[in-house]
């Protein structure tokens, strides 16, 4: 009861104080919701007269955007205090996963809430338990090919999953697999879910029945990881893991095999400080989130620096620590801006839009 009693009172506290934690010059924009680019904005990498491949989209600042629907729990609070609904903020974004059309989730981990924004229907609703446990550090993100939501919890050591309206449905592997500290999430083409585990060097891989299949990589195969934070995979199936402490991202084939490094413990563009967030998009190239250089570098496959985009700062295409990357299968680019209270949108142009 005592834990309930707090995540109540931390919800009201951010409900009410969210005027004050949306961040931005002159409040979010309102422009209408379902849409994912902001015509008011007009920026691009690299710049005029070089040809565009990243475009600016939109940035998403918290559910005041979209219209907020209150929940059982928001329901309660107003009957409890009185106070009408108000929509709870972003506080440290940190994952972010779409379903490849306007239905978005974002996991708060400062919060231990998964913000679940549907931009079509202009409604957010708000994952902020599993079950009778409550989410306490939800961080990595994936949606299985049926549309089940996979969220990873660090504190818990638990990977919860949910249907794709935020009901609990299960606890991923519950009693056969022990997580140390679950974190970054993908799925393959196959239904494979892989989830990283910190603290075991590991990743840990599951079928599309969630039965384990082991641990990856296989120690004979090479290529051992140091604290790795984030994981991806192409449409290839290959698979890419931020190795954290060893600033780099390795990329295995969907067997585990050892292909290569990308990048290296540096200062300068194509080396890394932070290396988090990693994704790859239609044309194989690499992106990789970088939360001391504020900015997103792209690789190509042999791991040649194709292009950075960002700086330190509050305005659309500037960074503060951001962390999590996704891409959707229209090569859209969503990254959690995590110190600026936001996601950012983008969109990677193919030769032919370009």
């Amino acid at each position: 009861m005592r834990r309930s009693r707090g995540v109540f009172l931390l919800l009201l506290l951010l409900a009410l104080i969210s005027p004050l934690m949306i961040v931005g010059c002159g409040g979010p924009s309102f422009l209408p919701a379902a849409s994912l680019r902001d015509p008011s904005v007009d920026m691009a990498w690299p710049p005029a007269p070089n040809p565009a491949r990243i475009r600016f989209l939109r940035e998403i600042s918290g559910p005041e955007q979209v219209k907020a629907e209150p929940g059982a729990i928001a329901r309660f609070l107003e009957f409890v205090t009185g106070e009408q609904f108000k929509p709870v903020p972003f506080v440290t974004p940190y994952g972010v996963v779409s379903d490849g059309g306007t239905l978005l989730f974002v996991s708060d981990s400062s919060s231990g809430v998964v913000h679940r924004i549907d931009l079509a229907r202009q409604k957010v609703s708000y994952i902020v338990q599993a079950g009778d446990e409550f989410l306490s550090s939800p961080v990595g993100l994936a949606l299985s090919p049926s549309g089940d939501l996979y969220v990873s919890d660090s504190v818990n050591a638990k990977v919860y999953v949910f249907s794709r309206d935020g009901e609990f449905l299960r606890v991923l592997a519950d009693g056969q697999v022990d997580f140390k500290r679950p974190a970054g999430l993908a799925v393959n083409s196959k239904g494979v879910l892989f989830v990283v585990d910190v603290l075991a060097h590991k990743l840990k891989v599951f079928n599309v029945s969630e039965r384990f299949l082991g641990d990856f990589p296989p120690d004979d195969v090479g290529g051992e990881l140091n604290l790795p934070s984030h994981v991806a995979v192409d449409k290839d199936d290959k698979v890419y893991v931020t190795d954290a402490l060893n600033f780099t991202v390795k990329v295995y084939d969907s067997a585990g095999r050892y292909l290569r490094s990308i990048g290296e413990i540096g200062d300068a563009p194509g080396s890394f400080a932070r290396p988090r967030g990693v994704a790859v998009d239609s044309d194989l190239n690499v992106y990789v989130i970088d939360a001391a250089f504020d900015n997103f570098q792209i690789f190509n496959q042999e791991g040649q620096l194709l292009l950075f985009v960002g700086k330190p700062g509050k305005k659309s295409g500037e960074f503060y620590m951001p962390s999590g990357i996704h891409i959707d299968r229209n090569d859209r680019i969503f990254i959690s801006d995590s110190y600026n209270r936001r996601v950012q949108v983008f969109e990677y142009l193919k030769e032919e839009n370009r």
